[in-house]
């Protein structure tokens, strides 16, 4: 150490180390020149100690403040210094008894008092702890700071109505002021006084007559305890004092919401989303918010396509407008122009989940495969582990007769898939997609896959059950299989024909007959494979006329075998 540098301690320990050292009367043995060197060992020792404190070589500091209490037993500095560093050591018992020890040779010593304190607190005594402070706001009754760990500590010991009468005590020291209040009222909305927290806030909107932020917070109390005219009166003065204050709209929103004044409260969340000085992501909020007390509305459309307006006004450059918009376009069917307004919204904001969802959704809607393959692929550049994204590019691909390269995207994000819905779609899909491609094989064990999934999935049922049917395979499990679809949806058409199919496919021709005219019954503009069906089943039970009438319609409408033509021709089936 340079000599500057020791200096420096040595005024540091006349500064920070109270003792009465001068009183040499305080020494009850040995000499006065003894004496003087005991102190000045102690001196030395005790700068040392400091010395080392800072150099961070704490076993050293110990050492040397232990060294300094041989040399005088009564130095308090030196044990204040230790109590930290055997706590800091895991000797917090062994530090506990050195700052005790302090406090009791010196009563005055605030920072003895605080780590005192501090001990108590560590050990989980309140009590203690809340003593000390006491007396330190004796002495220091205007201490925001001592008041401020007071008050936590009293919080701890559950005495609350002594913690109101310090608060208000200290409140008539130093005035109203915001902290003082607001732990009044957190203490009396504990207790259960909704009254007094009530007066509490009007103290303090008093005392600041002009401050928006107090006036709002007395009104949301208001509006808590069924005070809401008092409260809309407060909402008012807050717009007269700040029309731009950022959370009035909201306030007057809720108030005219709960008073059942929805065209009212509508126009506040127009005038909030428009509100400059609020904050975009709290805009973002409310729309969600109040979209979702509206739920299908018949007013909802025309309130969300105001809303996407104003976002878009007031935030050109913010995705959530457009979104909107398209959203309202989306809603109303017109696909055309909900794409465009996500495509504006990608724009501003390309990692937009929702926006890309929601436009590879309406480019499937549209039709555009192509659009849809190109619009899913760059939705998965973004999000290349969401495997919804690779079901639309997959079906992009299937109606692009691509079903090789279907099937492998399609497997991707089955892959990425933990959703079991989701696996179904993708399995449903993929067994699709192999019967496209001719492949049988395949096709039967994803569908066994979906009803090992989905027992009861009536689309696979039906799929399942109509391609055995036309094999003459497993067709009384075919049957059974089509049964199930009839159980959940009798007047299904489809599920209908498919079951009149499999009973034809089993030779009861009957059975079959009836459900077809169950079909006919429930289907006024039946499809052409339905009439040539019908005219298969006729043919069997000898009703070759009627059997070549309903070939006529079917071959009309279209959709039929490749058959028909010489069914019609030669007055019989042809399979």
């Amino acid at each position: 150490m340079n000599k500057s540098s020791f200096i420096f301690v040595i005024l540091s320990l006349f500064l920070i180390n109270p003792l009465e050292v001068f009183c040499q009367d305080s020494i009850q043995s040995g000499s006065a020149s003894e004496s003087k060197t005991s102190f000045a060992k102690n001196a030395e020792m005790f700068s040392k100690g400091i010395a080392s404190k800072y150099s961070e070589n704490y076993e050293e500091a110990i050492m040397y403040f232990e060294q300094a209490l041989e040399f005088f037993p009564e130095d308090h500095a030196s044990m204040y210094e230790l109590s930290n560093l055997y706590k800091n050591r895991g000797l917090s018992e062994k530090g506990f008894e050195m700052i005790k020890k302090a406090v009791e040779l010196d009563t005055v010593n605030k920072w003895y008092k605080i780590r005192l304190a501090d001990f108590y607190k560590q050990n989980n005594d309140y009590n203690s702890f809340v003593e000390i402070y006491s007396k330190l706001l004796d002495d220091d009754p205007n201490n925001l700071e001592y008041l401020e760990v007071y008050i936590d500590a009293l919080l701890h010991t559950g005495d609350l109505e002594k913690v109101i009468e310090k608060l208000d005590v200290f409140e008539d020291n130093v005035g109203i002021n915001e902290y003082l209040t607001l732990q009044k009222v957190e203490i009396y909305d504990i207790l259960g006084k909704p009254d007094k927290m009530i007066e509490e806030i009007e103290k303090l909107s008093a005392a600041y007559p002009f401050e928006t932020r107090y006036l709002s917070m007395l009104a949301e109390l208001y509006m808590k305890n069924n005070r809401e005219e008092d409260a809309f009166h407060i909402y008012i003065e807050i717009k007269e004092l700040n029309p731009e204050d950022p959370y009035i709209n909201i306030s007057l929103l809720e108030y005219y919401q709960k008073q059942g004044e929805l065209d009212k409260a509508f126009d506040e969340f127009i005038l909030s989303i428009k509100n400059k000085n609020l904050d975009y992501n709290t805009k973002s909020q409310i729309y969600e918010y109040w979209f979702s007390i509206k739920g299908d509305d018949e007013s909802a459309v025309a309130q969300a396509e105001k809303a996407g307006k104003a976002f878009i006004e007031t935030h050109p450059d913010k995705e959530i407008g457009y979104y909107v918009m398209g959203t309202v376009y989306f809603n109303t069917e017109i696909y055309d122009k909900a794409q465009t307004y996500y495509l504006d919204a990608i724009a501003r904001d390309s990692s937009s989940f929702i926006s890309w969802y929601q436009l590879v959704f309406t480019d499937a809607e549209l039709g555009n495969s192509e659009t849809l393959y190109q619009h899913s692929s760059s939705a998965l550049r973004f999000y290349p582990e969401q495997p919804i994204f690779y079901l639309f590019k997959g079906m992009a691909l299937v109606d692009m007769k691509k079903y090789e390269e279907a099937i492998n995207v399609f497997k991707k994000g089955r892959f990425m898939s933990v959703d079991k819905n989701l696996i179904v779609s993708f399995d449903t899909y993929i067994a699709d997609a192999y019967h496209m491609f001719g492949d049988k094989e395949n096709m039967y064990l994803y569908y066994d896959k979906v009803l090992r999934n989905d027992p009861e999935n009536a689309y696979v049922l039906n799929n399942y059950a109509y391609f055995l049917s036309e094999e003459g395979k497993r067709l009384d499990e075919a049957l059974k299989m089509s049964a199930k679809t009839i159980e959940q949806e009798p007047k299904n058409v489809t599920y209908i024909d498919t079951y009149a199919w499999v009973l034809y496919k089993l030779e009861r021709y009957k059975e079959a007959k009836k459900w077809m005219d169950k079909l006919f019954s429930y289907d006024k503009n039946p499809q052409g494979v339905n009439y040539e069906h019908y005219g298969d089943i006729l043919f069997k039970l000898g009703n070759i006329k009627e059997a070549l009438r309903n070939w006529e319609k079917a071959k009309k409408l279209g959709g039929t075998s490749e058959f028909i033509d010489k069914k019609i021709k030669d007055k019989k089936i042809y399979e």
